[in-house]
């Protein structure tokens, strides 16, 4: 009876030990894919222009020009941080981010320069105020006649270059934004001076 039990034993173990060296066999399915991440790019920004906003300056020699909106900026200053603004030496650009879900921004070129060193935003709770600092001339701070520049400005150098054509641009000003008769005494100013060179030409080549 116990040699039958041994045998018996001894195939357990035989079974066993061939179970364990049996190669595995391969896994038909493939390998799942890995997915590689991929950065989205942002998106992109779409400003709301303010077009609603005051400036002033103080009587001469005042050394700022202030900038204030206060249209459809409530509660902007409960997080001064949505609200950037960097000043070049002929122009400002002023961003607001996510106020009430959208983005505004105001970006004006200057008639005159300032200086983008000074110059500063003050953001309060309802209204923010751009404080733009100016650029001290020969005989102190210029009085601005307007904020911002009506066409693409010139350096200095090339204005005080050719005087005479300065002289018409600063006519053709007065023409565009005078009355009737503003136009009529320009316009007769201009042929009796182009009459007056004709002549002069003429004498010259006689």
């Amino acid at each position: 009876a116990t040699q039958p039990r041994v045998i018996a034993h001894l195939t357990q173990l035989r079974d066993a030990w061939q179970a364990r060296l049996a190669p595995v066999p391969a896994s038909s399915a493939a390998p799942a894919p890995v997915r590689l991440g991929v950065s989205a790019s942002p998106p992109k920004v779409e400003f709301t222009p303010i077009t609603s906003f005051g400036w002033d300056q103080d009587p001469y020699p005042s050394k700022w020009v202030s900038v204030y909106i206060t249209s459809g900026v409530d509660g902007v200053g409960d997080d001064p941080s949505k609200v950037t603004c960097t000043f070049a030496k002929d122009s400002f650009d002023l961003r607001i981010q996510n106020l009430r879900g959208k983005d505004y921004r105001l970006f004006r070129n200057l008639e005159k320069d300032i200086d983008p060193s000074q110059s500063k935003y003050i953001v309060k709770k309802n209204r923010i105020t751009v404080k733009l600092r100016k650029v001290d001339g020969e005989y102190g701070p210029d009085h601005w006649a307007n904020f911002t520049a009506k066409r693409p400005r010139k350096e200095e150098g090339a204005a005080s270059a050719d005087p005479s054509a300065s002289l018409m641009e600063l006519m053709k000003d007065l023409y565009d934004e005078g009355d009737d008769n503003m136009r009529k005494t320009i316009g007769e100013s201009m042929m009796k001076a182009r009459l007056g060179t004709g002549a002069a030409g003429m004498e010259g080549d006689f």
